[in-house]
Protein backbone atom coordinates (compact mmCIF):
# COMPACT_ATOMS: atom_id res chain seq x y z
CA UNK A 1 0.00 0.00 0.00
CA UNK A 2 1.20 3.85 -0.21
CA UNK A 3 1.88 6.21 2.33
CA UNK A 4 0.28 9.12 3.68
CA UNK A 5 3.26 11.02 1.46
CA UNK A 6 2.39 8.85 -1.69
CA UNK A 7 0.93 10.53 -4.60
CA UNK A 8 -2.75 9.56 -5.82
CA UNK A 9 -1.06 8.29 -8.98
CA UNK A 10 1.30 6.37 -7.90
CA UNK A 11 -1.27 4.55 -5.87
CA UNK A 12 -3.72 4.73 -9.37
CA UNK A 13 -0.89 2.97 -10.71
CA UNK A 14 -1.04 0.48 -7.78
CA UNK A 15 -4.67 -0.32 -8.29
CA UNK A 16 -4.44 -0.07 -12.18
CA UNK A 17 -1.92 -2.82 -12.53
CA UNK A 18 -2.41 -5.21 -9.58
CA UNK A 19 -3.92 -8.95 -9.86
CA UNK A 20 -7.62 -8.93 -8.85
CA UNK A 21 -6.16 -11.12 -6.10
CA UNK A 22 -3.49 -8.20 -5.19
CA UNK A 23 -6.62 -5.78 -5.41
CA UNK A 24 -8.48 -7.90 -2.14
CA UNK A 25 -5.34 -8.34 -0.57
CA UNK A 26 -5.08 -4.06 -0.62
CA UNK A 27 -8.55 -3.94 0.63
CA UNK A 28 -8.09 -5.70 3.27
CA UNK A 29 -4.70 -4.04 4.39
CA UNK A 30 -6.92 -0.79 3.41
CA UNK A 31 -9.88 -2.03 6.28
CA UNK A 32 -6.85 -3.01 8.90
CA UNK A 33 -5.14 0.41 8.30
CA UNK A 34 -8.49 2.02 8.55
CA UNK A 35 -9.10 0.30 11.39
CA UNK A 36 -5.81 1.47 13.20
CA UNK A 37 -6.74 5.15 12.44
CA UNK A 38 -10.06 4.50 14.29
CA UNK A 39 -8.86 3.43 17.04
CA UNK A 40 -6.60 6.57 16.82
CA UNK A 41 -9.91 8.70 16.51
CA UNK A 42 -11.84 6.52 19.49
CA UNK A 43 -8.59 7.71 22.18
CA UNK A 44 -9.22 11.09 21.15
CA UNK A 45 -12.77 11.23 20.96
CA UNK A 46 -13.18 12.19 17.64
CA UNK A 47 -16.72 11.62 16.66
CA UNK A 48 -16.17 12.73 12.81
CA UNK A 49 -13.27 11.18 11.59
CA UNK A 50 -14.84 8.15 13.77
CA UNK A 51 -17.57 8.00 11.29
CA UNK A 52 -15.86 8.70 8.53
CA UNK A 53 -13.14 6.10 9.02
CA UNK A 54 -15.98 3.26 9.82
CA UNK A 55 -17.81 4.04 6.90
CA UNK A 56 -14.84 3.68 4.64
CA UNK A 57 -14.22 0.38 6.65
CA UNK A 58 -17.50 -0.45 5.97
CA UNK A 59 -17.43 0.50 2.05
CA UNK A 60 -14.32 -1.81 1.49
CA UNK A 61 -16.10 -4.87 3.15
CA UNK A 62 -19.33 -3.55 1.08
CA UNK A 63 -17.22 -3.88 -2.18
CA UNK A 64 -15.73 -7.17 -1.25
CA UNK A 65 -19.03 -8.58 -0.59
CA UNK A 66 -20.46 -7.47 -4.22
CA UNK A 67 -17.19 -8.96 -5.29
CA UNK A 68 -18.20 -12.68 -4.48
CA UNK A 69 -18.95 -14.71 -6.84
CA UNK A 70 -21.04 -17.45 -5.71
CA UNK A 71 -20.72 -19.56 -8.30
CA UNK A 72 -17.35 -20.22 -8.25
CA UNK A 73 -17.00 -19.61 -5.10
CA UNK A 74 -19.36 -22.26 -3.77
CA UNK A 75 -19.58 -22.86 0.00
CA UNK A 76 -16.40 -20.40 0.48
CA UNK A 77 -18.24 -17.24 -1.17
CA UNK A 78 -21.34 -17.99 0.93
CA UNK A 79 -19.00 -18.17 4.18
CA UNK A 80 -16.91 -14.98 3.26
CA UNK A 81 -20.71 -13.15 2.87
CA UNK A 82 -21.34 -14.85 6.44
CA UNK A 83 -18.44 -13.28 7.42
CA UNK A 84 -18.58 -9.93 5.84
CA UNK A 85 -22.47 -9.19 6.74
CA UNK A 86 -21.29 -10.00 10.18
CA UNK A 87 -18.42 -7.42 9.72
CA UNK A 88 -20.59 -4.73 8.61
CA UNK A 89 -22.82 -5.57 11.51
CA UNK A 90 -20.17 -4.50 14.81
CA UNK A 91 -19.01 -1.75 12.29
CA UNK A 92 -22.40 0.27 12.47
CA UNK A 93 -23.08 -0.81 15.71
CA UNK A 94 -19.25 0.61 16.73
CA UNK A 95 -20.36 4.16 14.59
CA UNK A 96 -24.03 3.91 15.86
CA UNK A 97 -22.82 3.36 19.61
CA UNK A 98 -19.11 5.31 19.06
CA UNK A 99 -17.82 2.21 20.88
CA UNK A 100 -14.64 0.80 19.32
CA UNK A 101 -15.58 -2.90 21.54
CA UNK A 102 -17.48 -4.15 17.82
CA UNK A 103 -14.43 -3.13 15.87
CA UNK A 104 -11.94 -4.27 18.14
CA UNK A 105 -14.05 -7.99 17.83
CA UNK A 106 -13.77 -8.47 13.88
CA UNK A 107 -10.11 -7.22 13.77
CA UNK A 108 -8.15 -10.44 14.48
CA UNK A 109 -10.80 -12.39 11.83
CA UNK A 110 -9.81 -9.48 9.42
CA UNK A 111 -6.11 -9.40 10.50
CA UNK A 112 -6.44 -13.85 10.12
CA UNK A 113 -8.43 -13.13 6.43
CA UNK A 114 -5.82 -11.12 5.16
CA UNK A 115 -3.18 -13.01 5.95
CA UNK A 116 -4.69 -16.44 4.75
CA UNK A 117 -5.23 -14.71 1.34
CA UNK A 118 -1.74 -13.41 1.44
CA UNK A 119 -0.60 -17.20 1.55
CA UNK A 120 -2.85 -18.33 -1.06
CA UNK A 121 -1.28 -15.69 -3.44
CA UNK A 122 1.80 -16.73 -2.34
CA UNK A 123 1.54 -20.33 -2.96
CA UNK A 124 -0.28 -19.72 -6.15
CA UNK A 125 2.62 -17.92 -7.34
CA UNK A 126 4.73 -20.60 -6.13
CA UNK A 127 3.16 -23.72 -7.61
CA UNK A 128 2.37 -21.51 -10.94
CA UNK A 129 5.80 -20.15 -11.23
CA UNK A 130 3.85 -16.94 -11.69
CA UNK A 131 5.11 -14.18 -9.35
CA UNK A 132 1.83 -12.12 -9.94
CA UNK A 133 2.48 -10.82 -13.01
CA UNK A 134 -0.75 -9.28 -14.20
CA UNK A 135 -3.26 -10.50 -16.54
CA UNK A 136 -4.74 -8.82 -18.95
CA UNK A 137 -7.05 -5.91 -18.37
CA UNK A 138 -9.85 -7.38 -16.75
CA UNK A 139 -12.91 -5.36 -14.99
CA UNK A 140 -11.76 -3.83 -11.63
CA UNK A 141 -13.26 -3.29 -8.21
CA UNK A 142 -13.89 -0.22 -6.80
CA UNK A 143 -11.60 0.69 -4.90
CA UNK A 144 -11.75 4.23 -3.89
CA UNK A 145 -12.69 4.01 -0.16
Amino acid sequence: MTGPGQPDSYRKTQIDTATPETLILMLYDGALRFMGQAEEAFTERNMERISNLLVKIQAIFTELLTALDKEKGGEISTNLERLYLFFLEKLADANVRKDPEPMRQIRPLVEDLRNTWAEAIRIHAKNTGSPGQPPPPKPRLNVAA
